[in-house]
């Protein structure tokens, strides 16, 4: 297939990311999130990640991955009510990763929003390489109490902090859009920040943003906070890797595989990822691009949903002929 030739030659990063869920236990409840928070499966079963974690790296390698970051989530690990125990299980598994011969980086995930730092503080001075990842979701995460514990937590971990993740849903699109935003003038300033796609899930007619939506935000982004990621390099013409990551995804449950075996929950989803490339390729002419070697290109299956097109023109064109005349 045109696409999949193509895009494994030019398009694919030479990272493979390895998203580990631990269990989907937690405190808050975020409108884009579809995990069942109340669950604790997987929670007795931490040591046995790195088993999974192998296959991933194996799996990874075979598709010509030659580092890997291995990013660590919930749920929330260190929410208040996870008992002191699970600390060790952590650090156990983060023991058991480095003992593996790969190139490999690691990094807890957390929402912030905890209030027993101490026992969070002494298991990264025993971890000392784990660093912290974050997101940002300024629609329907925070209320009063949370901001102010979510803002201290940051400036405490400020230094093993790699990043925040803001979603690009319908709803964080219209709090930019407004500057309602707290707290993110601070973590622009202070740490890289990356906008990514929002992947439809059930909630997609309520979450996923229209093409013109993107369009109009990743300008927004571009004029006032020009070092977010990845529009910190739109203006570079050098060749890019796509946005859509070849993903593995380990769950709670122990079962893994490719981020994509997660729609297979979709009513009526009888199509495949190359599918999906493919049809992104024709319906936006790729191939006649001009920037196409430097587009980092969108979610494929947001283009699969009849919903998310309003216009014949490619929106990302339309961003990236912005730039340009800027």
């Amino acid at each position: 297939m045109i696409a999949e030739e193509l895009i494994t030659k030019n398009k694919r990063s030479e990272t493979g990311e390895i998203i580990v869920t631990l269990f989907e236990f937690c405190d808050l409840n975020c409108i884009f999130c579809n995990q069942d928070h109340n669950s604790i499966v997987g929670i007795d079963k931490i040591n046995e990640k790195i088993n999974s974690i192998k296959s991933a790296i194996k799996s990874l390698k075979q598709k010509g991955k030659k580092n890997f970051s291995i990013n660590i989530m919930g749920g929330e690990v260190f929410s208040d009510k996870i008992e002191d125990k699970i600390f060790i299980e952590y650090h156990n598994l983060v023991k058991d990763i480095k003992t593996l011969p790969e190139d490999i980086t690691i990094s807890f995930v957390t929402n912030f929003v905890f209030e027993k730092k101490e026992r969070v503080q002494e298991f990264l001075e025993k971890n000392k390489d784990v660093m912290l990842m974050s997101s940002y979701d300024p629609s329907g995460r925070f209320n009063e109490k949370n901001i102010k514990i979510f803002e201290e937590n940051i400036k405490f971990f400020k230094n093993k902090i790699v990043s925040f993740n803001v979603i690009m849903t319908k709803k964080s699109i219209e709090k930019f859009m407004k500057n309602d935003i707290p707290v993110f003038d601070y973590i622009y300033k202070n740490f890289d920040v990356y906008f990514d796609y929002y992947t439809p899930q059930e909630n997609s007619e309520l979450l996923l943003p229209k093409d013109f939506e993107l369009r109009d935000f990743m300008k927004l982004i571009l004029d006032k906070y020009p070092k977010c990621k990845p529009f910190d390099k739109f203006k570079d013409k050098m060749k890019k890797s796509m946005s859509c990551m070849d993903t593995f995804t380990i769950m709670p449950n122990g079962e893994y595989g490719m981020c994509n075996i997660l729609l297979t929950n979709f009513d009526n989803m009888k199509t495949t990822k190359a599918e999906m490339e493919q049809k992104w390729f024709d319906d936006y002419n790729c191939l006649e691009c001009k920037h196409f070697s430097r587009c980092s290109m969108g979610c494929f299956l947001s283009n699969h949903l009849n919903s998310f097109r309003t216009q014949e023109a490619c929106w990302l064109s339309e961003v990236y002929d912005y730039v340009d005349k800027k």
